[in-house]
């Protein structure tokens, strides 16, 4: 079995247009899923979307933007299946801390997806509330973290 490399040296960087090929690969449901491709095509358009690359290669992404009611909000965030459990999705949620203008940044997660609830947990965040009746997707659970020190407009 082939040992990965580490996530700390991932780099974090703006994903670029021309990175929308290589998300296709690392969130598949991109291909199946026509309102999500557009939201990655336009995040990358607009700046919105952050990349992970190791080894030239783009192995997770993550989307922030000012969407909810003026707030900053990550609406997607996707680490590669194979590069799952290190610590790639910390370090996007990390960077959109640093890159996040605002004084309260919200994510959120289906139910069911209790790795994300712990790695938002772990991360800082903390409950704050549920959305119901979404579809198929059934309870979305939100996520809440106050940064200091950033603007509020």
């Amino acid at each position: 079995m082939e040992s990965r490399t580490p996530a700390a040296t991932c780099t974090i960087r703006l994903g670029l247009p021309s990175d929308f090929q290589a998300l296709r690969f690392v969130d598949p449901l991109i291909r199946a899923d026509r309102d999500r491709e557009q939201l990655v095509r336009s995040s990358l358009d607009r700046g919105e979307c952050f990349v992970a690359v190791d080894d030239d290669e783009i192995n997770g992404f993550l989307i922030l933007n000012y969407s909810l009611f003026g707030h900053a909000v990550i609406p997607l965030l996707v680490v590669a299946i194979g590069d799952r459990r290190r610590g790639i999705a910390t370090a996007l949620l990390e960077e959109a801390e640093v890159q996040c203008v605002r004084s309260k940044l919200f994510v959120s997660c289906n139910r069911s997806n209790t790795p994300a609830q712990f790695l938002f947990e772990r991360c800082g965040f903390v409950p704050s509330g549920h959305i119901e009746n979404l579809e198929d997707e059934g309870e979305e659970l939100v996520y809440f973290k106050a940064l200091h020190e950033k603007r509020t407009g």
